[in-house]
């Protein structure tokens, strides 16, 4: 029984009933009859908490998570899918600030649109200027974490053994940022599959062949990414297979990029794989 259920007993009293029935003649008296309930049941019902009236309980406020510091930067590396998420990656940002409220984050675009994986790497300790702005070397800013998207979408000019190269420059860009910035956590990141259907219209006006072709070797460098980093033991934010190439996800204007729903879903995979190493 509940410790906070109400438990009574009612008990009856019988009236006196005047009959007819001559005072001599002997009434059988009813034999009493066994209670529903033994005395040991009754003292072992527990004593009800009494109810205080105007008093409302609340239930106490969960405790956010506490992270090991109290400020984290956290650095982006990329291409136009790291790019086109904006300066400060907001999308990225309000997710981990509703998750860890008393926790300051900084968050770094370094996205480049147009260039593959191996520039990527160059901008580890090398400054570079992108859209007039002089940005330093992600080395000399030193970020807590940081994440490598694939640059998929800007895959190298050779389609046989291009994957390969790939994944061996994936393998390079960790090794650059564990020798040139010690002690950083390092997260892969496969971004959002694009749609064959749809791939570029407006912008590259490829024909069907074109866009099928072009779209199965992104999906084979995503693909690989996911791999790789499964097979490095790295944190990973997989949008590639949560995506599934819906249009849901991919910009209306330019066919190729985020949607609003596209920058949240690969904001929410980012936000999981950060909370893993926080």
């Amino acid at each position: 029984m509940n410790l906070f259920s109400l438990f009574a007993f009612t008990v009856y009293a019988a009236g006196t009933v005047i009959s007819p029935i001559p005072d001599d003649i002997a009434v059988a008296e009813p034999a009493p009859q066994k209670p529903d309930i033994s005395f040991g049941q009754i003292v072992a019902v527990p004593t009800p908490t009494p109810e205080i009236l105007g008093v409302t309980t609340i239930a106490p406020t969960p405790t956010p998570p506490v992270t090991k510091k109290k400020s984290y930067t956290i650095a982006f590396l990329g291409d136009s899918m790291i790019d086109t998420m904006g300066p400060g990656l907001p999308a990225v940002g309000s997710k981990l600030s509703a998750a860890y409220p008393a926790t300051n984050f900084t968050l770094l675009n370094y996205g480049a649109g147009g260039t593959n994986i191996d520039y990527a790497i160059e901008r580890i300790t090398h400054g570079y200027t992108y859209l007039g702005n002089q940005i330093p070397s992600l080395a000399s800013i030193r970020p807590d974490i940081v994440v490598v998207e694939s640059c998929a979408y800007n895959p190298f000019p050779d389609a046989d053994g291009g994957v390969n190269r790939h994944w061996l420059a994936l393998a390079r860009a960790v090794d650059t940022i564990r020798a040139n910035i010690p002690g950083a956590k390092i997260m892969i990141a496969a971004t959002i599959a694009p749609n064959a259907n749809i791939f570029g219209d407006g912008v590259l006006n490829w024909n069907a062949e074109q866009k099928a072709k072009k779209v199965a070797e992104i999906n084979a460098y995503l693909g690989s990414t996911v791999k790789f980093a499964t097979s490095q033991h790295l944190p990973l934010a997989d949008a590639f297979h949560a995506s599934g190439g819906s249009t849901q996800y991919i910009n209306g204007s330019d066919h190729i990029h985020y949607s609003e729903a596209g920058r949240a879903l690969f904001a929410q995979k980012v936000v999981t794989a950060i909370q893993a190493v926080l």
